[in-house]
């Protein structure tokens, strides 16, 4: 089994050429995939890592994100736990080192769904919305990923059901990589679960999304990963002429993440839009940057944050809507609330706004505020204990937001956000 890296001075995993070929080639990828690989390793060679002086870094030591010593390729089969593929609904499990296993559902849903650079196609088009160059942790992920899938939804194709994509952080390191190609006029629900893990277990991740002309995409990110697991996940769409995407964002579990989402409208008429639930508790960390660039005229985004956090929890998010010049009558709205519900909980929110042209519609909102006592007293003259008196009060602050989630996943987004108000107890 091929093992990628050993750590530099600095702590950067340093990937050797010839290492890299032998994890391409036990992917079975093509030579157009190998190319792309190198090109990125060279990317990757020259990027250092993120300075805790730069802007998005500001709250978070990259450190605590960076792979353990040595970066493996695969796991040994004998280390794999339970399959945990479901037979309903297409589902396709991504695991390092092998290829994404898809249950029956998945192959008769009309998709494409493949190991990712085993078709030159794949090489051509992985990156457009992700490159490389975004930065050091999506420079590690192009050069290094070992489990990897690509999706195509062909022209016209209206999938009825959700995609469930399940990555579990089974890997002392988990470096997934998603390509989802959606053809003009093709419509469909992408899952991303992330789940699992243990103590020291780390996740880098890339999601990028193509939504061809009027295509309709809607990607749905599920974190709940077990305690003691940390990760770096990227989540970008790329959206042509008359295209609509809808990303949703629930982060619920781990030690830390630092989450990047966000899309590029570059097409006439495009629409994105972002919802985004975070609950946390204990000393959990979570860092979140959306942006918006509105490259087209005439395109619209909103995003919608709702950040909920107990006992000695920290969130911190930068959200940025920059428009550029060509991109007249942009319509741009951004709104990050936060419930703090005790007092070492503490949020920290940047909404940022860049437009280089006249004739838009922009705003955005934050605040920063504990529970309302009022309200929690209102329930508990009802009878109801003082604990789950908080919990209402939170799913009535988070549900606004939840409405907004397609019915196919709702049910389930919600049942996650219960259990997890649930554990957070008394602390609340």
């Amino acid at each position: 089994m091929a093992e990628l890296a050993l750590m530099s001075s600095e702590g950067k995993p340093v990937i050797g050429k010839e290492e890299l070929r032998r994890l391409s080639a036990e992917l079975g990828e093509t030579e157009a995939g190998l190319a792309w690989r190198l090109a990125a390793l060279t990317v990757y060679r020259n990027e250092p890592l993120p300075s805790r002086v730069a802007h998005l870094w500001r709250y978070t030591d990259p450190a605590h994100l960076l792979p353990g010593e040595p970066l493996p390729a695969a796991m040994p089969p004998r280390d794999l736990p339970a399959a945990v593929l479901p037979d309903d609904g297409p589902a396709v499990l991504l695991v390092p080192g092998r290829a994404p296993e898809l249950n029956a559902a998945a192959r008769a849903s009309g998709l494409t769904v493949a190991p990712l650079l085993h078709d030159d196609g794949d090489a051509e088009l992985l990156g457009t919305a992700s490159p490389s160059a975004a930065g050091f942790f999506a420079s590690l992920n192009s050069a290094a990923w070992n489990a990897g899938v690509a999706v195509y939804a062909p022209a016209g194709k209206a999938l009825a059901e959700p995609l469930r994509l399940l990555v579990p952080a089974f890997a002392e390191t988990t470096l997934p990589r998603v390509l989802v190609v959606a053809g003009r006029g093709a419509e469909l629900t992408v899952v991303e679960e992330h789940f699992g893990g243990r103590d020291g277990h780390r996740v880098i991740g890339t999601t990028e999304l193509l939504v061809g002309q009027n295509a309709h995409v809607r990607h749905v990110l599920v974190e709940r990963w077990d305690e003691g697991v940390s990760g770096f996940l990227a989540v970008r769409a790329r959206i042509e002429r008359d295209g609509t995407y809808l990303g949703v964002n629930a982060s619920l579990g781990g030690d830390r993440l630092k989450l990047e989402t966000g899309a590029e409208l570059v097409g006439k008429g495009a629409s994105s839009e972002l919802i985004g639930v975070v609950l946390g508790g204990g000393a959990q960390r979570f860092d979140h940057h959306t942006f918006h660039r509105h490259v087209a005229g005439d395109t619209r985004s909103n995003i919608d944050f709702k950040v909920a956090l107990t006992e000695k929890s920290r969130s911190s998010y930068t959200g940025l809507i920059r428009i550029e010049e060509g991109a007249p009558r942009s319509e741009a709205f951004q709104e990050n609330r936060n419930l703090l519900l005790s007092d070492s909980a503490r949020a920290d929110t940047i909404p940022e706004l860049e437009i280089l042209t006249d004739d838009v519609s922009c705003s955005h909102g934050a605040t920063a505020a504990p529970i309302d006592p009022e309200q929690v007293f209102y329930l508990q003259t009802r009878g109801i204990p003082r604990g789950e008196a908080v919990r209402l009060v939170v799913r009535g602050f988070v549900e606004t937001t939840l409405a907004q989630v397609p019915e196919s996943v709702r049910a389930g987004l919600e049942a996650l956000v219960t259990a997890r108000l649930a554990t957070l107890g008394e602390g609340v």
